[in-house]
C-alpha cells in the first residue's frame, strides 16, 4: 500500500507507512480523528476507519515517531472570545459547504413550527369570536375555549423549545463534522427534552417575579399620582435586566443538548460565560439578526438562505464561547 496522508484542522501533518500511523495512535501522537487519504481513496476518512493497519510496534520502525507529532492538540476549540471575522468567515464556509441540507432543515422547522402553533391560534380565534361585542357566547362555552387557548399555547411553546434547542444543536454539529438533519429532532431524547422544559420553566417563573416586583410599585404610583410616569420608568427599569440576561439564557437550550447536562447547570453556566463577554455576545445576537431578516428583502423566499447562514454564524460564536466538548469528534 501507498503512504497514508494525515491532515488535522486542514493542516499537513505529512505523510506515513501504515505501521509509524498504527505507532502513533497507539502513543497518542495521532488521534483516531485526525483525517487521512491515500492512492485509490476517493475521499478524506478518519484514521479510525483503516480497520487493517498492523499491530503498534510489530514491525521495526527505522525513523521512530517524527518530530512534528509532538506536542500535538486535539483539532477542538477551547472556551474563549468571540471573533466576530471568524464567525463570518466560518459560518459561511460551512453553510457553503452543506447548504442543502441547511436549506431543507431552515424550511422544515418553520413548517414545524407553524403546524405546532395553528391549533393555538384556532382556539384563540374562536374564544375572540364568542367574547365579542356583539356576540355573547354561553359562558361555559367561553371557559372551554379559554381553557383549550391555554393549553395548546402551553403545549406549543413546550414543543416550540424543544425543537429549536435541535434546531440550534444542528448548526453547532454541523461546524464540527458534518450537516445531519436528524440532529434536529435531539432536543426529544428522553435525556433532554424534561430539562428544556425545566429551563422554560425557570426562566418563564424569573421573569413573572421580576415583573410582579418592579411593575407593581409603578402601577401603583401611576394609580395614586394620576401620572403615568412611574409605570414607563417602572417598564425601563424591567426590561434592563431582562435584555440582559436574555442574551445569557438564549445559550442554555443548547448547552442542554449540547452536553448533555442539567437545566441549572446549563443556566449557571451561561450566564456565568456571558457576563464576562456581553458586549460581544449581544453584538452577535445582533449580527445573526440582520443577517437572518436580510432575506426578508428578496420577497422573504431570501431567508430560507440567510435563516440558516446566521444560525452558522451563531454557532460559531457559541463554540467560541464554551468550546467543544472532549467527547466529540471534530474535524
Amino acid at each position: 500500500m501507498g503512504m497514508i496522508f494525515v491532515n488535522r484542522d486542514r493542516e499537513s501533518l505529512g505523510q506515513f507507512t501504515e505501521q509509524e500511523i498504527s505507532n502513533a495512535l497507539n502513543s497518542g501522537k495521532l488521534l483516531p480523528d485526525d483525517l487521512a487519504w491515500q492512492e485509490g481513496m476517493e475521499s478524506w476518512q478518519p484514521l479510525s476507519s483503516f480497520e487493517n493497519l498492523p499491530h503498534p510496534g510489530a514491525a521495526p520502525v527505522e525513523i521512530g515517531v517524527p518530530e512534528r507529532f509532538k506536542n500535538l492538540e486535539p483539532n477542538r476549540m477551547k472556551p474563549g472570545k468571540i471573533r466576530f471575522d471568524e464567525c463570518l468567515t466560518k459560518g459561511w464556509e460551512c453553510f457553503a459547504k452543506n447548504w442543502g441540507v441547511c436549506v431543507v432543515s431552515t424550511l422544515v422547522f418553520f413548517v414545524l413550527s407553524l403546524i405546532v402553533q395553528l391549533p393555538m391560534q384556532f382556539a384563540q380565534a374562536l374564544l375572540e369570536r364568542y367574547t365579542g361585542p356583539k356576540i355573547s357566547g354561553e359562558p361555559m362555552l367561553v371557559v372551554g375555549l379559554g381553557v383549550a387557548f391555554f393549553f395548546f399555547w402551553a403545549v406549543g411553546s413546550a414543543v416550540s423549545a424543544i425543537l429549536s434547542a435541535g434546531f440550534m444543536y444542528f448548526y453547532i454539529t454541523a461546524l464540527r463534522t458534518k450537516a445531519n438533519i436528524d440532529q434536529m429532532f435531539a432536543g426529544f431524547r428522553a435525556s433532554n427534552w424534561i430539562q428544556i422544559l425545566l429551563a422554560g420553566v425557570v426562566w418563564f417563573a424569573a421573569i413573572f417575579v421580576l415583573a410582579l416586583v418592579v411593575l407593581a410599585p409603578g402601577i401603583y404610583l401611576t394609580i395614586t399620582t394620576k401620572s403615568e410616569i412611574p409605570a414607563i420608568v417602572s417598564v425601563v427599569i424591567l426590561l434592563l435586566p431582562i435584555i440582559y440576561i436574555s442574551v445569557g439564557v438564549g445559550f442554555v437550550f443548547p448547552l442542554i443538548v449540547d452536553r448533555g447536562i442539567g437545566f441549572w447547570e446549563a443556566i449557571t453556566t451561561a450566564l456565568k460565560t456571558v457576563h464576562g463577554n456581553w458586549f460581544s455576545a449581544f453584538g452577535l445576537l445582533i449580527l445573526v439578526g440582520l443577517v437572518a431578516m436580510s432575506g426578508v428583502i428578496l420577497c422573504c423566499v431570501g431567508i430560507l438562505a440567510t435563516a440558516p447562514l446566521a444560525y452558522m454564524i451563531w454557532g460559531q460564536g457559541y463554540r467560541q464561547l464554551f468550546g467543544d466538548p472532549d467527547s466529540v469528534r471534530v474535524d
